[in-house]
């Protein structure tokens, strides 16, 4: 009888524990444990998948990306917005398939298919404004489909950077006398604006205020330097070849080293014969390109950082690139979707300080990446094989012609300049 009430009372344990555990305290414990567990096994299948770099198609818009098939397609959504601008503009925003953020990129280019009258638009600083806006700033978001020119050297400047990109207009109409001059105003205060135009302000020099509002607003973050395809993108839409600078670098030689370079970018056969190269050239580092980029970068590529161990890196501080097929569908498209993509560009964890270059061997991930100048790289080093030869030039090679200038040294430059000052020391422009 003692051994029966014995089981009983245990029955009745087990059973209060069961229903304590379903719907107290603790049962919530466990529902919440595998739900836990439920969203980690999600997080890592998709983990498991291929990174994509899918973008909004509005972006690929706005930097001139068009197929036959694109083409048709948005001559459609064009004529629907044409459709909806007579009548409202908030019919527009009803029939478009953009979201809200490409609306005045849209707008801008119904007005360039005709809904506007010619004689209400003029040219200003190369690009069309209205009337009632001739000398003040006109933003410039759509692509460009006027007349090319053969070569344009391209440049930006942001807030605080007007005296270096001052120093290199100077130093280009010195350098370089014949040729054109673009730089892209990427937010300056009017004070500056009105600086740098007293400076360029020719037929040789323009301004292009280049509205990055239209793309997501991480693009503009100077630490990852997304901008930067974006700026070449629409110089090439403007130019058969471009000379990308960085507004602190600076030209030594003259025209004639600069030929030479550009007839390596546009003809082959100078280069190495019988290798088609990149249609791109720059100048490569000792470091390799595995060392500078984040490991999480290469999953957008479908790549290994093993692969990249022994590709050295390229600066992206002066690059030549030609307006061709190659250059525009297999290595400017892939760069600019990556700098579109935040994890791409930015993975979790990445950061720009804090090298550790002294990591065995050379090659391992040092700690510190190279954001737009990483994509850049993996993409050239899929694009040749990694056969670096075919994109770019040591370094420390005779033929490079460019030189870095600091902005405190360009701002005491200018500075001495203004002062009509004739201090040998304070020159700009050397061939050191």
């Amino acid at each position: 009888m003692r051994t029966k009430h014995l089981i009983l009372i245990l029955i009745g344990v087990i059973i209060a524990t069961i229903v304590f555990i379903a719907f107290g305290p603790a049962g919530e414990l466990v529902v919440q444990t595998h739900q836990q567990f439920k969203e980690f096994q999600e997080n890592l299948r998709v983990g498991l998948e291929p990174k994509k770099l899918d973008i909004d198609p509005k972006y690929l818009l706005l930097l001139g990306f068009t197929t036959p098939k694109d083409a048709s397609t948005q001559q459609q959504q064009l004529e629907q917005q044409d459709t909806g601008a007579i009548g409202s503009s908030h019919q527009i925003l009803r029939k478009t398939d953009f979201s809200a953020p490409a609306t005045k990129a849209e707008l801008e280019l119904i007005e360039l298919r005709g809904l506007r009258r010619p004689q209400d638009v003029v040219t200003f600083g190369g690009q069309a404004a209205d009337r009632g806006q001739w000398g003040q700033r006109k933003r410039i978001t759509t692509p460009y489909n006027g007349t090319k020119s053969n070569f344009t050297i391209v440049t930006y400047v942001m807030e605080g950077q007007a005296a270096s990109a001052i120093i290199l207009a100077q130093n280009i109409a010195a350098k370089l006398p014949t040729e054109y001059l673009l730089i892209y105003d990427l937010g300056v205060s009017e004070v500056q604006l009105r600086d740098l135009g007293a400076y360029c302000n020719n037929s040789r020099c323009s301004v292009i205020t280049y509205d990055l509002s239209e793309f997501p607003s991480f693009v503009g973050d100077q630490r990852t330097h997304a901008y930067r395809p974006i700026v070449i993108k629409d110089g090439l839409m403007r130019a058969r070849s471009v000379l990308f600078l960085e507004n602190y670098m600076r030209v030594r030689g003259g025209s004639a080293q600069l030929q030479n370079l550009q007839n390596i970018v546009m003809n082959p056969e100078v280069r190495r014969a019988g290798v088609k190269n990149a249609g791109v050239l720059g100048w490569n580092t000792p470091t390799a390109v595995s060392s500078l980029t984040h490991p999480k970068m290469f999953d957008y590529f479908a790549s290994k950082a093993e692969e990249f161990n022994f590709l050295r890196m390229v600066d992206l501080d002066a690059v030549f690139f030609s307006d061709s097929p190659l250059v525009s569908e297999k290595i400017m498209l892939p760069w600019l979707k990556c700098c579109l993509t935040l994890e791409c560009i930015d993975p979790i964890g990445a950061q720009s300080n804090g090298c550790k270059f002294n990591k065995k061997p050379l090659y391992r991930y040092s700690g510190c990446h190279g954001y737009d100048a990483s994509a850049f790289n993996i993409v050239l080093g899929l694009t040749s094989q990694m056969d670096n030869s075919e994109y770019s030039l040591p370094s420390d090679s005779p033929r490079n012609m460019f030189y870095k200038e600091t902005l405190e040294q360009a701002t005491r430059i200018l500075e001495s300049r203004r002062r009509n000052s004739s201090e040998t020391s304070d020159h700009p422009f050397t061939d050191d």
